[in-house]
């Protein structure tokens, strides 16, 4: 019995006011002809395709995946911009979908939406306008937004004359914000004077930085010149607003390549000694540092970032100081040669019987009436399919010895000059699990077999981590 293949009904809208109802009507009467055991709902909500790669996208990396997997008859859409972001996205999907014989249907009643055709050309030309033409609504929506806002922080909108007024309940506090950002000369200032505000607007600080950047709160719009919003009733003045980024630029953004940095350097997931659960990540903006730490009723565990990796260093030297790398690639390429050896017997096997059993097909005049429902033919579907899977088999045990090349050639790399690799690879390949406790470190090595003389657990002491 063959799989079931899924008609797949793929929905998306960009913003959270958008209604996804046309969407469903319009696919209704694909989904009236099917039974539901057929169907597939995928939806994304708030999700801009101009914004995020596909690969950004979880709903639609599923749909993929099932195209992979072979799970899928047709895709049905609105239109095509509710599947890719640009042109290239377009070709890359639509070759994915022919490779797997799926199906896309549009689901638009417009006049000019075009269905998809299997013409390369016409189809990349039909890409490209969608292309345009979704950047093009993305860009007159980012400048409707800009001047007509459904929200902005510190101001009331009056939906019929859509004009802003201040909010009497934060006026003075923002008014306040933009006087002491004014005065700050410093990026350890900036880290101060954030959290101050942030606790105040609950607003996390890139936002509070994006407020300090937004020239509506000056009563403009400077993306094409000085374009003065007559229905904002502005917090500071244009000059104010020019003074903060000419004097503060340089501060915002050294403050987020700072706040990114830190970010950044949670590359492992060190574990509690006591409680057994993983070490919360935490940055302390106002003194540029990163740590690891339990909140746990038990003895304090904190760890800094530089003496996480201080410790992972020292753990991985002592673990590729004893890595057999010769052993595991000899061992590797007998085993990939006898597999591969014997992968190709079986395929050549599998190519007479094929052989054979076409000659019957064709020489048979029997065959000539609904021969694809013949039991030959079957024999045929089930003997490709054998073949598809012995070479997907040879595929992967091939990758495999890939991977353990690298692994040679990244601990090669290590040993030559380790403060140039990034040691979060060697950690995941070599690092089961890493207790920190109050004054002691244990690490507890993956099994391998080419590590030798290694005890599978190391325990360090010292107060480093105290």
């Amino acid at each position: 019995m063959n799989e079931v293949k899924y008609h797949v009904f793929f929905r998306r809208v960009s913003t959270p006011g958008q209604d996804i109802a046309m969407q469903v009507a319009a696919d209704a009467p694909f989904r009236e002809k099917l039974l539901p055991e057929e169907i597939l709902v995928f939806e994304e909500n708030a999700v801009s395709a101009n914004k995020l790669s596909i690969q950004e996208r979880p709903e639609m990396k599923k749909v993929i995946s099932l195209i992979k997997q072979d799970k899928v008859h047709t895709i049905y859409a609105f239109d095509r911009t509710r599947l890719y972001r640009d042109s290239y996205e377009a070709q890359a999907f639509n070759d994915l979908r022919k490779k797997h014989n799926v199906q896309l249907l549009l689901t638009s009643t417009d006049n000019g939406n075009i269905q998809a055709t299997e013409d390369i050309f016409l189809e990349g030309l039909l890409n490209i306008f969608s292309d345009i033409e979704g950047k093009n609504i993305a860009r007159r929506t980012t400048e409707a937004r800009r001047m007509y806002p459904p929200k902005k922080y510190g101001y009331f909108k009056n939906v019929e004359t859509k004009q802003y007024t201040k909010d009497p309940n934060k006026q003075q506090q923002l008014e306040q914000f933009f006087v002491s950002l004014n005065e700050i000369t410093t990026t350890e200032e900036l880290a101060k004077f954030l959290p101050i505000y942030r606790k105040l607007f609950k607003r996390p600080n890139k936002k509070l930085i994006e407020m300090a950047r937004d020239p509506f709160y000056a009563g403009y719009d400077l993306s094409r010149g000085n374009n003065k919003l007559r229905h904002v009733n502005p917090y500071i003045s244009l000059e104010t607003f020019n003074h903060i980024q000419e004097t503060k630029g340089e501060i915002f953004d050294s403050y987020l390549e700072q706040v990114s940095t830190l970010k950044e350097q949670n590359s492992y997931v060190p574990i509690c000694g006591y409680c057994k659960n993983p070490l919360n990540y935490k940055i302390d903006e106002i003194n540029n540092q990163s740590f690891y730490s339990c909140s746990k009723k038990h003895k304090k565990v904190s760890v800094t970032s530089s003496e996480m990796a201080d410790i992972v260093r020292m753990v991985l030297h002592e673990v590729i100081t004893h890595f057999d790398s010769k052993s595991l690639l000899k061992q590797s390429f007998l085993k990939f040669g006898e597999l591969r050896n014997e992968l190709v017997s079986q395929l050549e096997v599998l190519e007479n019987q094929l052989t054979s059993t076409m000659e019957k097909i064709v020489l048979n005049a029997g065959y000539t009436t609904n021969w694809k429902e013949h039991s030959e033919y079957q024999k045929i579907v089930l003997l490709k399919k054998e073949k598809e899977n012995l070479l997907n088999l040879l595929y992967e045990k091939k990758t495999l010895l890939q991977e353990n090349k690298e692994v040679v050639e990244a601990v090669k790399d290590y040993l030559h000059d380790y403060s140039d690799i990034n040691p979060s690879f060697m950690y995941s390949m070599f690092i089961n699990k890493l207790y920190i406790f109050h004054e002691e470190v244990a690490v507890e090595i993956s099994k391998f077999d080419y590590l030798t003389d290694l005890e599978t657990v190391l325990i360090y002491k010292g107060d480093a981590t105290a």
